[in-house]
């Protein structure tokens, strides 16, 4: 029994490794890793690459507002980062903002069949319309589907502040 054991736990190490999937890296969403804020206060998330479910809810997580992480600069591209390798063959992903808390989100940039397959340096440029309102604070958002199984739905919300210069 004891030779079985040798073999059994490196494989469910690499099956436990293979599952981990994606998530927003920069802006660091809400309870991230990737924030000093929520590493510094100790209320990180480990778990920010699991998809949503009856217990992980919509919107964000159902995390509460947080320090605000990023700056949007209307009519100017914002760049996004993730992290993890488990791009499930890509599938359909959106960002878009919030002014309410998440109770009415606007699409900013959606990329379709490919998301994550063809990130530039780990990220996107995603493009912010010029009209876009300024705002103290907002919910920048992303969410994806994934291309495999059971189709998925992931999301990670990053408080930021929308600047606009123009109009």
């Amino acid at each position: 029994m004891k030779s079985y054991l040798c073999y059994l736990l490196p494989l469910s190490l690499l099956v436990g490794t293979s599952l981990a999937q994606v998530e927003m890296r920069e802006p660091a969403p809400r309870r991230s890793k990737f924030s000093k804020y929520y590493m510094d206060s100790d209320d990180v998330d480990y778990n920010m690459k699991t998809p949503l479910n009856s217990v992980v809810g919509y919107p964000c997580r159902k995390f509460p507002e947080g320090p605000v992480q990023g700056t949007l600069i209307a009519g100017h591209n914002f760049k996004v980062f993730f992290d993890g390798t488990a791009t499930r063959q890509g599938g359909d992903c959106q960002f878009a903002i919030s002014y309410d808390n998440g109770t009415t989100f606007g699409v900013l940039w959606d990329k379709q069949d490919n998301c994550l397959l063809d990130t530039i340096n780990g990220g996107y440029d995603v493009p912010i319309p010029e009209t876009l309102p300024r705002a103290k604070r907002a919910i920048f958002a992303w969410t994806w589907i994934e291309a495999l199984s059971d189709r998925s739905f992931f999301m990670n919300c990053a408080d930021v502040r929308v600047e606009n210069y123009g109009t």
